[in-house]
């Protein structure tokens, strides 16, 4: 059973396609799965066993889904040819994508857009599991990753993560907020990863000037725009997490880091991280969010 999966979106809309794509393996004999999606989460994806092939969906290949010559590259011809079933997780209002594929040579074809219908509040992975006519438990959505990295005792856990950014300003907790829960895990003893990304330079730059030079310099540690994969393997080292909803936070509660996520205008009915400990504080205003409340609830969660 060839199965190819087409998810367009960010890093956090392909992370939580991840653990419908295990559910979905589950219900074939060995399947072979593609998966088509954003190319910072591929190798992580590759890794996990979860999928057996990527590709990068900025490739010009697939934009030959959206066009009415339809499929030329004769390589991607060949390719679809082998396909039994076709998921493609995006709008095809017009039906042109399925079309393209019926005509490739794919079997079975469900195209479904990538995220609810305005309104319908309902989480992302339950939404995706039902447009491909499985039902997803609540125990398969927190599960997380497979392992990926060496178990650490927790005994050996020391470093909090913290991701200050998110692909929108709008969605991310003050600067200074955070400045001070730094601060306050410093004055504990604790160090602190902090993680940003190529997205996150003003915000990163704007905690900096706000910091202190730590009173150890054991209690920094900085991970910079580095791949994703070397970020989960780092993440999974770590005691605990804080971040807004971005990618990143998603991945952490995915490896089974404690994880405290911090939500502002995005509804955490629809796109709260899932993993076995994960933790969810919403405010439309985030002003409301105090950082001694937010140090409280992460003192509880890992500290």
């Amino acid at each position: 059973m060839h199965i190819l999966i087409v998810r367009p979106g960010a890093i956090g809309d392909t992370l939580l396609t991840l653990p419908v794509i295990q559910a979905l393996k589950a219900c074939y004999e060995q399947p072979s799965i593609t998966l088509v999606g954003n190319a910072a989460v591929l190798p992580l994806a590759s890794v996990t066993g979860i999928v057996d092939h990527v590709s990068n969906y900025e490739l010009s290949q697939w934009g030959e889904l959206f066009s009415n010559r339809g499929i030329t590259t004769p390589s991607l011809q060949s390719q679809l040819q082998a396909v039994d079933l076709a998921i493609c997780w995006l709008r095809d209002s017009d039906g042109i994508v399925a079309n393209n594929l019926r005509r490739a040579g794919v079997r079975e074809i469900i195209t479904a857009p990538g995220r609810p219908a305005p309104g319908q509040r309902v989480h992302i992975m339950t939404y995706l599991a039902q447009t491909i006519g499985i039902t997803l438990s609540q125990a398969q959505m927190s599960a997380g990753l497979p392992s990926l990295f060496p178990p650490i005792a927790a005994s050996e856990r020391r470093l909090v993560a913290i991701h200050p950014g998110s692909g929108g300003a709008s969605k991310c907790w003050p600067v200074h907020n955070f400045a001070a829960v730094i601060m306050a895990l410093w004055r504990r003893g604790i160090p602190v990863l902090l993680l940003a990304g190529p997205a996150d330079e003003s915000r990163l730059a704007e905690l900096q000037k706000l910091l202190p030079i730590p009173p150890d310099p054991s209690l920094l540690h900085n991970l910079i725009n580095v791949p994703l994969l070397e970020i989960a393997q780092r993440l999974s080292a770590c005691r605990g997490y804080l971040g807004n909803d971005a990618g990143i936070t998603h991945l952490a509660a995915l490896l089974g880091v404690p994880t405290l996520a911090l939500f502002g205008p995005s509804d955490p009915m629809i796109w709260s991280p899932q993993g076995p400990a994960v933790r969810i504080l919403h405010s439309s205003v985030f002003g409301n969010l105090p950082d001694t409340v937010i140090m409280q609830e992460l003192e509880s969660l890992c500290v």
